[in-house]
């Protein structure tokens, strides 16, 4: 009978003002990127996406206010981490709860996982789908282990200095310069460690859902001002994000008033689709994907999408394969909607 098999299962999960702060997944993977000097050598012996670990960290560094690791010197390609003391208390504290709980937890038996090897080529960032296209080639050129996490244009720029990617695709905008990604370079003080390859340009613009007529740019910031739309926003730490924060700042908007600011989607395929289903208004999005989807677009800018490279990287094969890529391609480039080549293009 069913009534026979079922179980009871307790987890333990730390909390800050009814918010969960940090869970066994996490615990386990602090645990071992301190043991290892890395977040992505934890990520392979657990098994699981470093993109999951990822948004787990920075969820909890948004609730402590507080940073879980810090660079050091030494780790792998010059980079590496260890835990600061609050990530140390976060282990201690889950430790002395498993105590008191392990008479009442029954001991799931669960397959040892394998640690997979260090990839050839480790790609962390924001998520594009001409980059998709672009790793797709260089996969077929030979290099087959590629490991690619969507974690956002601040999220690859940090894995860089972690030491976790040899490469992080970027489009942050700075508004007081009006300019993409190179004052970033110098905001994580990358300037002397780093190099920034320049990518292309990609439209972007508002995608809005089937039958929502609207048609200017002021229609739909007065509808959002008024909280009358649903947007399906992107994660934390994405350069779309800051993007639309630069917006709404720029418009006077509260974020609080936007329906939907609060969500948090990994890739544009996962905004877009809310978008074409009727479960949000509308979302930022590359003009690519709207076309796609055959959504109305409204623009907003072209912005660019660039790729910053640690010096320590360069030299390896699977790096260079992937710079001569962006350089030969400039013609499949500008064969895709809502994307444009530079003069530069792949040039440091």
């Amino acid at each position: 009978m069913v009534s026979d098999e079922l179980t009871l299962n307790i987890e333990i999960t730390i909390m800050l003002r009814n918010k969960v702060v940090a869970d066994k997944l996490l615990i386990e993977a602090l645990r071992l990127a301190e043991e290892r000097g890395s977040l992505l050598a934890a990520c392979r012996a657990l098994g699981i996406s470093y993109s999951r670990i990822w948004e787990r960290v920075a969820r909890a560094e948004r609730i402590l206010g507080m940073k879980l690791v810090e660079t050091r010197r030494g780790g792998r390609g010059g980079g590496g981490i260890k835990l600061t003391p609050i990530a140390k208390k976060l282990i201690e504290t889950y430790g002395r709860g498993l105590e008191v709980l392990r008479p009442c937890i029954e001991i799931m038996g669960r397959a040892p996982s394998i640690e997979k090897p260090i990839p050839e080529l480790s790609i962390i960032g924001s998520h594009d789908p001409l980059l998709e296209k672009l790793i797709g080639i260089v996969r077929s050129c030979g290099v087959k282990d590629i490991e690619v996490h969507w974690v956002g244009s601040l999220g690859g720029l940090a894995s860089l200095i972690l030491g976790e990617a040899d490469i992080a695709g970027i489009h942050l905008l700075d508004p007081s310069t009006n300019t993409y990604n190179a004052e970033y370079l110098k905001r994580f003080m990358l300037i002397s460690k780093a190099i920034l390859v320049k990518g292309y340009l990609r439209e972007m613009g508002f995608a809005l859902r089937p039958k929502l007529e609207l048609n200017k740019m002021d229609e739909i910031i007065e509808m959002m001002r008024k909280g009358l739309l649903r947007i399906a926003n992107r994660n934390p730490g994405s350069g779309t994000r800051v993007l639309l924060e630069n917006i709404l700042r720029r418009y006077g908007i509260d974020f609080s008033k936007v329906k939907g600011f609060e969500t948090e989607y990994k890739t544009h395929f996962e905004t877009i689709s809310a978008v074409a289903t009727g479960n949000a208004d509308l979302c930022l999005a590359p003009y690519y994907l709207a076309k796609l989807y055959n959504l109305n677009f409204i623009h907003i800018t072209w912005e660019h999408y660039d790729f910053v490279i640690m010096r320590s990287r360069l030299k390896k094969r699977a790096v260079q394969l992937f710079i001569e890529t962006l350089k030969s391609e400039k013609e499949m480039i500008n064969s895709l909607p809502g994307y444009k080549a530079l003069n530069n293009t792949g040039e440091k």
